[in-house]
């Protein structure tokens, strides 16, 4: 177990018995700490409630999710571009390419979200495909696998590709 994980699990119980307090500090403006101080309100909070990812056990996923969810499938993520890509297209082309282990199951296919929205054309069941007529500009990409339905039973984490102008030829990159 990374030594990371075994912190967080020593603190988790801190954390979430903390106390907060309030006051007003000398520019008037409202100040929130952990400790009490002079002049401070002890707040009453509710019990914080730790989420957790969803899994294939999970009946939905959820709603503008943006860490994704492998759903019944062990890999499932966008392997092309890679986060926080700049892609240089006078025409908003972006090439997408899926990892997704095992192949898609009977009734599933694939979808793509551009930013919240999902973007036109039949997928199929391929897992490398182009997207044209994106916007200058900066763009979130997520990959699903829809059911006959149009559920959404797998979704990859969110990604960001920033589209902009090709550079004048001899440019510099």
């Amino acid at each position: 177990m990374p030594p990371r994980f075994i912190l967080l699990l020593v603190l988790l119980p801190t954390v979430l018995a903390a106390e907060v307090y309030r006051s007003i500090g000398p520019d008037g403006r409202p100040v929130f700490t952990d400790r009490p101080v002079p002049n401070a309100t002890k707040l009453d909070l509710p019990a914080a409630t730790p989420r957790t990812a969803p899994n294939a056990a999970s009946s939905t996923p959820v709603q503008g999710d943006s860490t994704g969810f492998p759903g019944p499938y062990t890999e499932f993520e966008i392997v092309t571009p890679a986060d926080n890509t700049t892609i240089r297209s006078a025409v908003g082309e972006l090439q997408i390419g899926v990892l997704l282990d095992p192949p898609l199951q009977d009734g599933h296919h694939l979808a793509v979200e551009i930013d919240g929205a999902s973007a036109s054309g039949d997928l199929g069941n391929r897992t490398q495909f182009q997207l044209t007529g994106l916007t200058l500009g900066s763009h979130s990409v997520q990959a699903q696998v829809a059911d006959d339905t149009g559920a959404a039973v797998a979704a990859t984490p969110v990604i960001n590709v920033h589209v902009r102008p090709p550079l004048p030829e001899g440019a510099p990159p």
